[in-house]
């Protein structure tokens, strides 16, 4: 006898929450769109995708189960931050989003860092998958620790269930490269590399793929790093902005070139990130300046940390510069650099 074809689909979607915070941040700051990702868009756009894929109509996909995983300090004494908590908070719930957190962990560096997310997600959606909550599994994540999940899931006895990915390509201003493990790819029923799809040119105006995409006049502030919150004493969270002075307003139009004069000036900022080579100096408005260990001129590599203070100047990157699509300048510290104590 064949089998008849599915009339509905619950849907299950998970969240692996710093990886989702990474490609939002990316599109907010390093692709031309300069938007972060709308949840409700990306939402429907699942939906559209599930429909499409087990030919169903799109009113019968249904999302019954949502969850987002995320590390988190255990508290806040930043009123800022804990705006920028409530106001991600709020739009996850009302998305109909469940969250969990787990506390972060401290490092050999006395870093903090995630610890357990993926176990914790896992054990969640191998628990529902079990109880017959949704038809179709969702995982929004890139990492390969997720393997063992998705084939058990595509393999269980007493159950059907369809498995796609929701996952990301790209290379941030600063160099960093997220991509989705292949093995992941490989293993999972439907694989939808949003990067690809999102930069196809035939969906430049897409309503469907503009819909992924928040309004830019929606967001009230500008998120910093979430390096920079967990290697602090405060709680990290997906967007915490910032409240913004009367006299500032968000950015909507490309950042101005600096003239000589400018680039000459004296500033004074602080780390937020370091690698082998040197670090980064946090700038919301030209999103961040590189520096290397050999330009700071009082301090050795080894004594410098997340939130020291620098007093620094400005060289435009022009090969960076070059690379970027949107044609904003920039800029990295030079030396000489003075740790300020």
């Amino acid at each position: 006898m064949a089998l008849r074809k599915k009339s509905s689909a619950r849907i299950g979607i998970y969240y692996d929450g710093y990886y989702f915070y990474k490609a939002s941040n990316f599109y907010k700051f390093d692709h031309p769109r300069q938007s972060r990702i709308s949840i409700s868009g990306l939402h429907n756009y699942i939906c559209a995708e599930v429909s499409t894929r087990l030919d169903i109509e799109i009113d019968n996909c249904l999302i019954t189960e949502a969850h987002y995983f995320r590390g988190r300090s255990l508290k806040s004494t930043n009123e800022k931050t804990i705006l920028g908590e409530r106001y991600f908070e709020d739009a996850l719930t009302r998305e109909g989003i469940n969250l969990h957190y787990l506390p972060l962990i401290r490092g050999l560096n006395n870093e903090f860092k995630e610890k357990g997310i993926e176990v914790s997600l896992t054990l969640d959606a191998y628990k529902k998958a079990a109880a017959n909550a949704f038809d179709v599994f969702v995982l929004i994540a890139g990492d390969g620790d997720y393997l063992p999940l998705v084939q058990e899931l595509q393999t269980m006895n007493d159950t059907s269930i369809d498995v796609m990915l929701i996952s990301w390509d790209f290379e941030c201003a600063n160099g960093d490269v997220t991509m989705a493990s292949q093995d992941l790819l490989e293993e999972v029923k439907y694989p939808i590399q949003m990067a690809s799809i999102i930069d196809n040119r035939l969906n430049i105006k897409n309503p469907v793929i503009m819909a992924l995409f928040e309004p830019k006049q929606a967001e009230p502030a500008i998120m910093p790093s979430y390096e920079a919150a967990i290697n602090s004493t405060l709680s990290p969270s997906f967007f915490q902005p910032q409240v913004l002075n009367p006299s500032q307003q968000v950015r909507t139009t490309k950042r101005k070139p600096l003239t000589e004069e400018e680039m000459a000036q004296e500033r004074i900022s602080t780390i937020f990130s370091l690698d082998s080579s040197g670090g980064w100096i946090r700038d919301l408005e030209y999103n961040n300046f590189y520096f290397f260990h050999s330009d700071v001129v009082n301090k050795t590599a080894e004594e410098l940390a997340i939130g020291t203070t620098l007093q620094f100047r400005l060289k435009c990157d022009r090969i960076k510069t070059e690379q970027k699509d949107n044609g904003e300048p920039s800029y990295r510290a030079i030396g000489p650099i003075y740790a300020v104590d």
